[in-house]
């Protein structure tokens, strides 16, 4: 029983009670900050889903996982410990994120107002009750985005927005919104056929679609939906004020089914999770020797996190490397306040910031050649190449050294994009996988040469054919700018050789 009182005392109960912390938190931040102020400037699949399911892993990191080492926890095959954090992870996860949704829908009323032009009056408000209404028809402005979505982008999601103008009612607007998601494994031909039929299909919906058919209206908030719109709108508007539009879009249920029982599993599915980390708090018995230096807040002997946040210590042992990845980190971040979708932004959205196109260097934009290299396709195009520039600096940042080291980044990365526009007419590349391949051309440089010693050769070999060689096979399948990887690895390779030339016996005497 002491045991069992141990284990509740020092693990579940300060995870019971820094959930309730942190879902009630959140919701107290989003209602006051986005829903009542308006001053957050994200998108809101960003606030409902992609926050949530990471903000729990500041307090799990910062508080719990130091006290999951208390419970006797044994796992063949792998972290042990680290599916302790996930399901904590989970159970605070799941509740925030079914609150977001029940949160969004009960702060806001339905207003009932006589015509369109009323709902200007009422600017934070969400959902309205139009008595009559009408449009010009004539003035229907589409608008396309395709964004990839789905395990390793496996499909492709075509989304025709429509915006029509009310009468009477300037920067108005009715939302009208047409989906095709196919297999992004299908070669050019097919996408393009496949997208011909779904324009094909959505043209022939239009016409018989019933405008006056509006239970209710929503206004949209920031959201790609929103950006669809105001897409379709500035094809006709040139300089129009976005901030400005009100995008409404018809829903056809009762509004009084709009919540549905989203408030109920809120508490169920805490309960679920909480129930589930209770089980998994009294089954495992107690490691008395970390319970111990709990106790004395001795430091882990293993901590995994304070290995990778010295990794991201621009003063650390890895300096070069530790300021390119928080380069990349922090561009990343600022195109995610700047409202990009993190998961799939489209291509004009990358080119609007900086992505590398043909057309745009061609014309005296030549600072896409650099820019283009910190900026990143989605999340996952970012964590890969995190993962391979960690893994390259890890092998050349003390070799090179600090001067050396940016230099023939950035210089590779340049080379990359060049050989990108110079391959391909209208494609919009981006991401810093052209000037991380330009270090595994060093590498590959320094491996042949025999500048590392015999017993990492093995090593060198195994990393340049996993990550380089693997990024090089899939490239040929589409979707990944093989000219940037092999401009950025040629380019590597030839200044390996020069270091090589210039410096052989300093290099050698530093890699050993």
């Amino acid at each position: 029983m002491n045991r069992l009182s141990i284990k509740l005392r020092e693990v579940y109960f300060p995870f019971l009670i820094i959930s309730i912390a942190t879902i009630l938190s959140y919701n107290l931040f989003r209602w006051i900050f986005d829903i009542k102020l308006g001053i957050l400037p994200l998108k809101e699949d960003l606030l409902n889903f992609w926050i949530p399911f990471a903000i729990p892993w500041v307090p799990i990191l910062l508080w719990l996982r130091r006290r999951i080492r208390i419970l006797k926890i044994s796992r063949k095959g792998g972290d042990g410990n680290f599916a302790y954090q996930f399901a904590m992870a989970l159970a605070m996860t799941v509740p925030i994120i079914i609150s977001q949704n029940y949160l969004q829908k009960a702060s806001y009323d339905l207003i009932f107002v006589n015509n369109i032009q009323q709902t200007k009056a009422h600017e934070k408000e969400k959902y309205f009750k139009v008595n009559t209404y009408s449009l010009d028809k004539g003035t229907l402005l589409p608008y396309v985005t395709s964004r990839t979505s789905g395990k390793y982008n496996s499909r492709l999601n075509f989304h025709l927005y429509i915006s029509c103008p009310f009468k009477n009612a300037e920067n108005v607007w009715y939302g009208i919104t047409f989906k095709k998601t196919i297999s992004n494994r299908l070669n050019d031909h097919e996408k393009d056929v496949a997208y011909k039929n779904f324009i094909q299909a959505s043209e022939r919906k239009l016409k018989t679609y019933s405008f006056q058919n509006a239970n209710y209206f929503q206004k949209l908030g920031n959201s790609d939906d929103r950006d669809g719109f105001l897409g379709a709108i500035k094809t006709a508007n040139k300089g129009v004020d976005e901030k400005g539009q009100i995008i409404l879009v018809p829903k056809m249920e009762s509004f009084v089914d709009k919540h549905d029982n989203s408030f109920t599993w809120i508490f169920a599915s805490f309960g679920i999770g909480a129930f589930v980390l209770l089980l998994m708090t009294t089954l495992p018995g107690i490691n008395k020797k970390e319970l111990n230096n709990f106790k004395k807040r001795k430091d882990l002997k293993d901590d995994d996190l304070k290995e990778f946040l010295e990794y991201l210590n621009p003063m650390g042992p890895y300096k070069s490397t530790s300021i390119l990845l928080l380069l990349n980190i922090a561009v990343f971040l600022v195109m995610m306040f700047s409202g990009l979708n993190i998961i799939s932004p489209t291509p004009q959205e990358l080119l609007e910031i900086g992505g590398n196109r043909r057309a745009e260097v061609m014309t005296g934009e030549f600072s896409r050649l650099l820019t283009s290299t910190f900026i990143h396709g989605g999340l996952l195009h970012l964590v890969m190449n995190l993962v391979g520039l960690g893994l390259g600096g890890m092998l050349l940042d003390s070799i090179l050294g600090r001067f050396q080291f940016i230099l023939s980044y950035i210089l590779c990365g340049i080379v990359a994009s060049i050989a990108s526009i110079l391959w391909y007419e209208n494609t919009v590349s981006v991401g810093a996988s052209g000037a991380i391949f330009g270090l595994y051309g060093i590498i590959l440089a320094f491996t042949i040469f025999k500048i590392f010693p015999r017993y990492m050769r093995s090593t060198t070999w195994i990393l340049l054919g996993l990550y380089a060689g693997g990024s090089l096979l899939f490239g040929f399948f589409g979707g990944i700018d093989n000219a940037a990887h092999f401009g950025g690895l040629i380019s590597g390779f030839v200044i390996g050789g020069i270091l090589i030339v210039t410096q052989k016996e300093a290099l050698m005497q530093k890699a050993k």
